[in-house]
């Protein structure tokens, strides 16, 4: 089972100073990074408003106006783009991360603006030819931005960006793959591998140990442990890292994993860490709600013409109504009925109903495409309006599907200390699609329950724009 792990998880920066990638570390590259993107969208504003006014009327005044345009929208747009960690030297050179982003949050910022200027009663003093060249040559300009990090990227190979040396050290019993996946994905470099058992002890230190397994080469050790029969081993490891001057870190699999990922409190002269956190307050009730209804208007009003289209072909497609509706369980076990497109031949509800899977009789053809889509789940944004549900939160399953899992996993019943969602952690995660297995419903719960106890609306915010890009992937939805 996997434990679910934000993705800016950082262990304590070393003492000796991250490894430097022409002579910048991490944090100067996002810096310098996104100071390019907010010139280029200030340059791209007034040079749009120069071209267009030169083709229109071959006359190009009040360029200041557009440069503050430009600077608008570069500080909402930099701001959402470390908001969801963009500027990372890993993310910056993945154009294929970066175009949805683009496409997501420059057009949010570009809309953001003319929001504002209409409010202010200002919007008749921006041309809309300008705004729409403006937009072309912001996105041009951005995408050429990531063509040149990437390149740069490639010149100077991966493992010349930024990331500290790391002496990996765990049982003999443990897959490390994961481990150093994670640890890559935080800007660590697994360069030693040490493993260690009960029987590998000696009776004295370990320090010729640590030494013939590169710890003089390493800017840190990270410790990953899940063997908790030989906390023996753990304590004497520990014990003789001390003498050497190094930062050393701790990572927990299993149940302690669970547990010190959670909100961490003094008591006393000990620390105590919260596995359940408190029900939403009465202002961040209200704040997640007024989040949800505004998204839900807006979503409805700008995919309304999809709406309409897919009923059409879903209609034409096959015989049968237009929506489903399903029983599902709610915010605090609470039943209601959860509406969808019509994507099978069938309407199952009740006490057996089927999950999909790949290549099922049941999906028609529209129904194949708009499942992989997710176009099937607009209409829940009726359910959010109503309040049955939210724009982020667990999927909610079928009644009987609850049943099962509700008693076989322990903690499944948690998830229903928030109302579900049309989005969520687990679906951003990878755990999106059909559960064939006990074990990946389990750690879809695993990644449920971390959303609930690390929930603020900056996260359900960046939730939001990671789904826009999950969208693209349709490999594990039928």
């Amino acid at each position: 089972m996997t434990i679910p792990v934000e993705y800016n998880w950082s262990p304590n920066r070393s003492v000796r100073g991250d490894r430097k990638w022409l002579g910048f570390d991490t944090i100067a590259i996002s810096c310098i990074a996104s100071t390019c993107d907010f010139v280029v969208l200030i340059g791209a504003s007034a040079a749009g408003h120069l071209l267009y006014q030169q083709i229109g009327s071959g006359d190009a005044t009040d360029l200041s106006l557009y440069v503050g345009v430009g600077l608008f929208i570069a500080t909402v747009f930099v701001l959402a783009m470390f908001g969801v960690h963009a500027y990372r030297p890993a993310e910056i050179r993945s154009v294929r991360r970066q175009l949805p982003l683009i496409l997501a949050l420059l057009p949010a910022a570009i809309l953001f603006f003319i929001a504002v200027a209409l409010f202010l009663k200002i919007g008749t003093t921006v041309s809309r030819g300008t705004m729409i060249t403006t937009a072309g040559l912001s996105v041009t300009g951005l995408l050429g931005l990531r063509l040149f990090w990437r390149h740069i990227g490639n010149a100077f190979s991966r493992a010349r960006f930024p990331s500290r040396k790391v002496l990996l050290i765990c049982p003999g019993t443990m897959q490390v793959e994961p481990v150093i996946q994670r640890a890559t994905q935080s800007g660590l470099s697994v360069n030693h591998i040490m493993t260690i058992a009960e029987s590998d002890l000696p009776v004295g230190g370990m320090g010729e140990a640590y030494q013939r397994n590169g710890i003089d080469d390493v800017d840190e050790v990270l410790v990953a442990w899940s063997d908790y029969g030989n906390l023996r081993a753990l304590e004497k490891c520990l014990s003789d890292l001390r003498q050497f001057c190094v930062p050393v870190s701790v990572m927990f699999g299993g149940v302690v994993g669970e547990v010190v990922e959670g909100f961490a409190q003094t008591v006393g002269e000990r620390r105590a860490f919260q596995i359940h956190r408190p029900p939403l307050d009465f202002f961040q009730r209200l704040l997640k709600r007024a989040f949800d209804v505004v998204f839900s208007i807006a979503a409805l009003l700008v995919m309304f013409p999809i709406c309409v289209m897919v009923a059409i072909a879903i209609k034409l497609d096959s015989p049968g109504p237009i929506f489903f509706a399903q029983s599902r369980k709610g915010y605090s076990g609470r039943a209601f009925r959860i509406l969808k497109f019509r994507s099978m031949s069938v309407m199952e509800d009740g006490g057996n109903v089927r999950q999909a899977t790949r290549n099922d009789p049941r999906v028609t053809r529209v129904g194949g495409f708009i499942r992989s889509t997710s176009l099937d789940e607009l209409p829940q944004f009726w359910n959010v309006l109503r309040g049955d549900m939210s724009v982020v939160g667990p999927r909610p399953h079928a009644m009987a599907h609850d049943d099962l899992y509700g008693a076989l996993i322990a903690q499944y019943a948690s998830r229903r200390h928030v109302k579900p969602g049309l989005t969520g952690w687990a679906q951003i995660s990878g755990c999106r699609g059909e559960t064939p297995t006990l074990d990946r419903m389990a750690d879809r719960v695993q990644h449920d329950l971390w959303y609930i106890n690390n929930w603020s609306f900056w996260l359900d915010v960046k939730i939001v724009v990671l789904t826009i890009r999950t969208m693209f992937d349709r490999s594990n939805v039928y």
